[in-house]
């Protein structure tokens, strides 16, 4: 297999997270892992202490399918019957906005804090300045929300298409107040749960009370408005069938007036007819005088509407002796409570309340009797002036002809039909009318609601172990997230792991506290800081090359990386001072033809070098410096005049193979700096003179991509490659990702050095 199919093959399966290195990144980012669940309880702490107590009363409620009245007729709108779907239904109504707003207005809940004020989101940003507070905006009872406002965003900006295409107003506490009612069925029982949950006990129980008793007075209420709406529908019906039996009886005493038939019999008019009509219009006339008397006394009785005592007998009233009965118990059970409690007691205003409803009914009723007295009054003065015209328009004692009786009988039963139809109707209307005010809820409160000794929400304990859960959860995201986004080379394992390569060394970078390094006291570290950490690396990159050389004698050794910067200079002439340093003969190769970095700094004052030698003719062994503290022999790669031909033909020469052949008979070691791999050619080229090649790369910031693609550009040279050297690492670092295991001096003393003497070979 091929370097390149194994970096490929590296590239597809190297960042698999494995057991081993899920654990090593763990311990790596141990602090992360442990301080975000720290972290995390804290401020699920914190947020729990902030969450106000909620508590949850419950008061319940069932349907009562069974039938129910107080008097004996039967009532216009039906009672509700026992299945599911009534059942749902009245769950839905109980919750619904009319009865959630009709709560509001009698608890005065608009004023309360817990419902006007903004969500706890809301309040912490306008803590924090990033949102203006709310200022406050009248919304009208429930009674007035009829008016609406568009609140569509995308049709308040263009108008709505239709009139009329507008949205209920959004009554904020409205809202507040639904999200905190819940209404559910009890299994699949006839029993409503209404659970209300507020910031206290006893209000959260009466808010649940309220909304059972105002359910059941709407339901009344309901009641009492179909039943008006019947009663009008049969009065204007009364009204049509009053007319026209009026005119059907018109019509049959016209008939007889112009037959001259008195009576339904056919009799011609005899002392014994006319004592009957005489005897009748007396009964009328006093019937009339009676029926006057009740109406006139019914009417002071209304004016004057203060004493109640004797209306129930002068008036024959049933329901009225009912409603006084009431009313006095109401003012009885008023002058009670008032020996006890204030004017401004809850109870006493109560029994207020039900001394005006019960002397509000009794006045309802007397005034509904005294229109039906001024009925019979108006019946009886048309029932007298009928007899009287009867009378006075008496005649003969003709006898009905035939065709007369019979067109008479005829006239008389479409009279008696209209009549029957309209009396039923009558009947039927005072029925309707009676039961007005006397009807009751089809459900009944079955358990009040009680204050809650202990708050339902928030779960603290609950709030705290899932916030550290979480936390610790999103410590390992983190930890693994960061593994995974490493950047370049972070671990000695990884070069191994990713290149396949051996790991020579880990090049220390200067630590943050130490003084800024001059570059030619960084090219020769292994003289200036001899007991240093770099040199310490130095020393194991040297072992490490040397026992990965595949023969012995004299050896070319390149030092590349794939881009500048990466130190390969620095590391190419420490690595040759320390084999200078074991008494080998080594000459150090500025192979950088494009920019001497190893020249300026090791020899700025040369006049040629390498590249002028190969590219005039003439021997490179006579540039030779020699360094007489060290025995480190330095060829420097140009003059400062350029050359006439480029770094890649120059390298690539018959003369730089025969040059550096016979360098390398005269030296033990050849140690060549080259141009970077990826951006020149230059490199590639001394890859084939060389024996062994150390490929440099910079800590955490040379790519993994990029340093693939500098070891593909090597082709069959790979074989060559001794290991990878990583430059430039950060010591503090690198110790908390080993967890400790790698432990280097922080404090090193420079000892002063003065620059080398360079002298020729």
């Amino acid at each position: 297999m091929s370097y390149e199919q194994q970096m490929n093959q590296q590239e597809t399966g190297g960042g698999a997270l494995s057991v081993d290195r899920l654990l090593s990144a763990l311990r790596r980012r141990l602090k992360i892992v442990i301080a975000m669940p720290i972290l995390a309880a804290v401020v699920s702490v914190l947020f729990a202490l902030s969450l106000p107590n909620r508590y949850d009363a419950s008061a319940v409620v069932q349907i009562d399918p069974r039938k129910k009245s107080i008097s004996s007729f039967e009532g216009v709108l039906e009672n509700l019957k026992a299945d599911g779907a009534v059942v749902d239904s009245e769950e839905e109504i109980i919750g619904s906005r009319l009865i959630a707003l009709k709560v509001i207005d009698i608890l005065g809940l608009r004023t309360d804090p817990e419902f006007s004020r903004p969500p706890l989101w809301q309040r912490t940003l306008t803590a924090l300045g990033l949102r203006a507070p709310d200022l406050p905006e009248p919304v009208p009872p429930a009674a007035e929300l009829g008016s609406t406002v568009n609140i569509d965003p995308i049709t308040g900006f263009l108008g709505p298409e239709k009139p009329g295409q507008t949205h209920p107003a959004r009554d904020e506490v409205a809202v507040a107040f639904s999200e905190r009612l819940r209404v559910t069925r009890i299994r699949k029982t006839l029993l409503l749960d209404i659970r209300f949950s507020a910031e206290s006990a006893a209000k959260a129980a009466r808010i649940a009370n309220t909304v059972a008793e105002v359910y059941l007075a709407e339901q009344v209420k309901q009641k009492r408005e179909v039943t008006d709406h019947a009663a009008k529908l049969l009065e204007q019906k009364l009204e049509a069938l009053r007319a026209e039996l009026t005119e059907k009886e018109r019509r049959v005493a016209r008939f007889k007036a112009e037959n001259d038939i008195f009576d339904t019999e056919g009799q011609i008019l005899g002392e014994k007819q006319l004592a009957r009509l005489m005897e009748q219009t007396v009964i009328a006339r006093n019937n009339t005088a009676e029926a006057r008397a009740k109406y006139e006394l019914a009417q002071r009785i209304a004016r004057d509407g203060s004493d109640f005592s004797n209306i129930a007998d002068v008036l024959q009233s049933q329901t009225i002796r009912l409603l006084k009965e009431q009313y006095a118990k109401a003012t009885g059970r008023e002058a009670e409570l008032a020996t006890r409690y204030g004017s401004r007691h809850p109870d006493m205003q109560k029994v207020r309340a039900e001394v005006a409803e019960a002397r509000a009914q009794i006045e309802n009723e007397i005034g509904r009797l005294v229109a039906n007295l001024q009925n019979e009054v108006q019946i009886a003065e048309r029932r007298e002036r009928e007899l009287n015209e009867s009378l006075a328009s008496l005649k003969g004692d003709d006898t009905l002809s035939k065709t007369a009786g019979v067109r008479l009988k005829e006239l008389q039963r479409d009279t008696d039909t209209t009549k029957s139809l309209y009396e039923a109707l009558l009947a039927r209307y005072k029925q309707t009318v009676e039961t007005q005010s006397l009807h009751l809820p089809d459900a009944r409160i079955v358990e009040q609601a009680d204050a809650p000794l202990f708050p339902a929400s928030p779960k603290r304990k609950q709030l705290v172990v899932l916030g550290t859960l979480g936390g610790g959860a999103l410590g390992l995201m983190i930890a693994i997230l960061l593994e995974f986004m490493t950047f370049g080379i972070g671990r000695p394992e990884d070069v191994e792991r990713v290149f396949e390569l051996a790991h020579l060394a880990s090049l220390p970078a200067a630590a943050a506290d130490e003084p800024p390094r001059a570059a030619l006291h960084e090219m020769r570290l292994m003289v200036a800081e001899p007991s240093g950490t770099f040199a310490e690396a130095i020393r194991g990159l040297r072992r490490e090359v040397d026992v990965r050389r595949a023969h012995l004698g004299p050896r070319i050794i390149q030092v590349s990386a794939s881009m500048p910067g990466e130190g390969s200079g620095i590391v190419a002439s420490n690595l040759a001072l320390n084999f200078a340093l074991t008494g080998a003969r080594v000459l150090l190769i500025d192979g950088d033809l494009r920019r001497f970095h190893l020249t300026r700094e090791l020899a700025p004052t040369r006049r040629h070098g390498f590249a002028d030698a190969l590219a005039e003719g003439f021997a490179p062994e006579s540039l030779i410096l020699r360094d007489a503290s060290t025995g480190l022999h330095f060829l420097p790669g140009a003059g400062p005049a350029p050359t006439t031909l480029a770094a890649a033909e120059i390298l690539s020469s018959p003369s730089a193979a025969s040059a550096l052949a016979r360098l390398k008979s005269q030296f033990d070691v050849l140690v060549v700096d080259s141009a970077p791999l990826l951006p020149v050619i230059d490199g590639r080229v001394l890859a084939d003179y060389a024996d062994q090649i150390v490929f440099v790369m910079a800590w955490r910031r040379t790519p993994k991509q990029l340093a693939r693609r500098a070891l593909s550009s090597l082709g069959f040279n790979q074989n060559k490659l001794v290991g990878v050297v990583v430059n430039q690492v950060d010591q503090d670092v690198l110790a908390d990702q080993t967890g400790g295991m790698v432990s280097l001096p922080r404090s090193i003393p420079w000892p002063s050095t003065a620059p080398p003497s360079r002298s020729a070979a």
